[in-house]
């Protein structure tokens, strides 16, 4: 099946992201690389605790509550200045439950194949540091699919930053009678303007691409390829160092494509535009944006946008007119304590319906040293 990640990422290639909705990499944070890290042993704790109660009334998908915590206590050595190890385990625990709703193995290595393209084999930088809009990459999937797993590129550069990867979500041996799923994808943006300019413009590409199926699998259904691709122009004008940062203005250009005819829908293109505006504050952003969408579909997205329910069997509406707004806030104390808070809201326009969602998140990262240990 490497032939459709190729395939897959070929196709994304052609489209040349930052997010079109609230920066939330707050609630999930993945380490940076230390430099002058050498021979370091350390151990590190990420948790989450978590609350964020969804108030949707439509026909798209219904209204629920998630409360609990995430803990990943895990041990990250730096084999040299160029490779990391980390390893540990992953656990969800969910209010009102008496044993862990999840609890996952999680091994990385993180090497720096030169200054500006880094490689990630394992557990992935994944979630919402992917850095794609909310129609075809849900935010929610951090608590639903906390961990990626499969390989990564990123290159970081002055005009062009790029992540791609592929999400291995399930694998088969001969003879399973379950399909193999993965998630390709790629996130990009280039700026076009000087990066000293307080005036930037830059050019967001995207494209997730899911794949079921499996050649020596016994899975009776038909295989399946889905793909969105999203571009589109961003505009943002630097303020200063007050308390309002910056302003911005986005519109993306976003497509569904079913590859293989197999979706169970009688229709395999869709398309949609997304404007947005946002202006960032001291301690979060502030959004609002409008969605109209003709025939789309996205697995990874967020129900709220798509064309199809979640819930309810073969409801399917061609077109969506959606409006919404987001605020948020969040607050670093001693660099390893960060505190937010989130309101969403959501418009249907045809259907005169309001949806709203808000959340908290108290997120906990400390990094104790433990010893050098030198690598031979």
């Amino acid at each position: 099946m490497l032939r459709w990640v190729v395939m897959l990422c070929c196709i994304a290639m052609w489209w040349n992201s930052s997010l079109a909705q609230v920066d939330q990499t707050w609630r999930y944070y993945y380490p940076e690389f230390k430099e002058n890290a050498d021979n370091n042993l350390y151990f590190r704790l990420e948790n989450n605790n978590f609350v964020k109660n969804n108030e949707y009334f439509g026909d798209y998908i219904e209204g629920f509550t998630m409360m609990g915590y995430t803990a990943q206590p895990s041990l990250v050595y730096y084999a040299g200045s160029r490779l990391r190890v980390k390893a540990g385990v992953h656990v969800i625990q969910f209010s009102g439950m008496n044993e862990f709703t999840e609890v996952l193995p999680t091994f990385s290595i993180h090497t720096k194949l030169t200054d500006k393209l880094d490689l990630i084999m394992g557990g992935l930088q994944g979630d919402v540091h992917h850095k794609l809009i909310e129609p075809v990459f849900n935010p929610e999937n951090q608590y639903t699919r906390p961990i990626e797993n499969g390989f990564q590129f990123i290159y970081t550069a002055d005009r062009l930053w790029l992540d791609t990867w592929v999400d291995w979500e399930q694998f088969i041996f001969l003879g399973d009678d379950k399909p193999e799923k993965f998630t390709a994808g790629l996130s990009t943006e280039y700026t076009i303007t000087k990066k000293e300019s307080d005036f930037q413009v830059s050019v967001p590409g995207q494209m997730v691409a899911t794949h079921l199926g499996g050649q020596i699998s016994n899975y009776s259904e038909r295989m399946q390829s889905l793909a969105n691709l999203v571009t589109g122009l961003k505009l943002k004008y630097k303020i200063g160092d007050g308390f309002i940062k910056d302003v911005g203005f986005s519109t993306y250009f976003a497509t569904y494509h079913d590859l293989t005819g197999n979706s169970g829908w009688n229709f395999t293109y869709g398309d949609a535009i997304y404007p947005v505006a946002e202006v960032n504050y001291k301690y979060g952003t502030l959004m609002a944006g409008y969605w109209k969408a003709h025939n789309f579909l996205s697995p990874k997205g967020s129900s709220l946008f798509q064309s199809t329910s979640n819930y309810k069997p073969g409801y399917y509406s061609a077109d969506r007119n959606l409006v919404t707004a987001k605020f948020s806030f969040a607050r670093t104390f001693m660099k390893q304590i960060t505190f937010s808070a989130m309101v969403e809201t959501y418009y249907d326009i045809p259907a005169s319906q309001f949806d709203y969602s808000y959340g908290l998140n108290l997120v906990f990262t400390p990094n104790f040293f433990i010893s050098k240990v030198k690598f031979d």
